[in-house]
C-alpha cells in the first residue's frame, strides 16, 4: 500500500498564526536583499511546525516577523492572541541570575509578583526536569541544561502564569538544539516533544535537519533558496514512528531540499 506521506490531516484547531502575501526585504535600490517572497503560511493552535531550507533562505527573518521584531515589506502577518517567546541556539541566560531567577525574569518584566512568578518559574523548571537545579547559575550547568532553562524562560515568556499543563502560547526556536553534541541534542528533541505535549504550546522551529524535522514536526515546510517561499509542505503521519513512512520522508524532504540548493548553486 502506498501512503500519501503529503496528504493533509483535517484541522479543527484556530488559526495561532497567519502569514499571507508576506515579503521582506533589506536595503533599497541596487544594493536591496529580499530575504522573503511571496509567503502564504497557516499556523493552528497548538500545531508543531517546522521550517526548513538551505543557509541563508530565510527562516530566522521569518522567526522575527512572527515574533514583532520586524515588519514585513509587504503582506500581513497576523498572530493570535498567544504570546510568542523566542528560544535561540545559545542559551542566552544571564550569568549573574540562576537558573530560577532566569526563568522569573520574563515574569518579573511582566508585572507579576514576586511570590506567584517564583511558583511559576519552579514548575516549569520542574517540567524541564530541573527541579531542585534551580539555585544553580548558567556556568554550573552543562549545555543541555542550560538549554531546558531558556526552554523553561520561553514557557514562561509565551505562557505567563498560566497553569505548566494546557498552558498554550507561541514558542518561536531558531536552531535550539544545533550547537549541542549528538547525543544531548537527541536528548532533547525527545524532552521537547514531552513539553510540547504538556502544555499544548504551538511551536514554530527552525532547522536545516531534516531528520530533527521529521522526529519533531507534525508539518514541515520547505523554503525555497533566497529570496525564500514555501515551496513544499509535509504533513507528518500521526504518531511519526513508524520507521519505513519515516524513512520515506525522510528521503522525499532531503531529495527536495537537494533541489533547492542544486537550483540556487547553479
Amino acid at each position: 500500500m502506498t501512503v500519501d506521506l503529503t496528504a493533509r490531516r483535517p484541522r479543527t484547531r484556530d488559526t495561532a498564526v497567519e502569514l499571507s502575501g508576506v515579503a521582506k526585504t533589506f536595503g533599497t535600490g541596487a544594493g536591496a536583499v529580499t530575504a522573503l517572497n511571496g509567503i502564504d503560511l497557516q499556523v493552528g493552535d497548538g500545531e508543531f511546525l517546522c521550517v526548513l531550507g538551505a543557509s541563508g533562505c530565510g527562516k530566522s527573518t521569518l522567526l522575527n516577523l512572527l515574533a514583532g521584531l520586524d515588519e514585513p515589506t509587504a503582506g500581513a502577518v497576523r498572530v493570535g492572541s498567544a504570546r510568542p517567546s523566542f528560544m535561540f541556539q545559545e542559551a542566552a541566560l544571564m550569568p549573574w541570575l540562576t537558573a530560577l531567577r532566569n526563568v522569573e525574569l520574563p515574569l518579573k518584566l511582566a508585572g507579576h509578583g514576586r511570590s506567584a512568578r517564583r511558583e511559576r518559574a519552579e514548575e516549569l523548571l520542574t517540567l524541564v526536569r530541573l527541579e531542585g537545579l534551580g539555585d544553580k547559575r548558567p556556568h554550573e550547568l552543562s549545555g543541555g541544561m542550560r538549554q531546558r532553562v531558556s526552554l523553561a524562560r520561553a514557557l514562561a515568556a509565551a505562557t505567563g502564569l498560566g497553569d505548566a499543563h494546557g498552558a498554550g502560547g507561541l514558542l518561536l526556536m531558531d536552531e535550539p538544539f544545533a550547537a549541542l553534541d549528538a547525543i544531548t541534542r537527541d536528548v532533547l528533541q525527545g524532552e521537547l516533544l514531552r513539553v510540547w505535549r504538556a502544555t499544548g504550546t504551538t511551536i514554530v522551529f527552525v532547522t536545516h535537519d531534516v531528520r530533527e524535522a521529521v522526529r519533531l514536526a507534525e508539518r514541515v515546510v520547505l523554503l525555497s533558496s533566497r529570496p525564500g517561499t514555501v515551496v513544499r509542505e509535509w504533513t507528518v503521519p500521526a504518531g511519526g514512528h513508524d520507521a519505513e513512512q519515516q524513512a520515506e520522508l525522510h528521503d522525499d524532504i532531503t531529495g527536495r531540499l537537494r533541489a533547492v540548493i542544486t537550483s540556487h548553486a547553479a
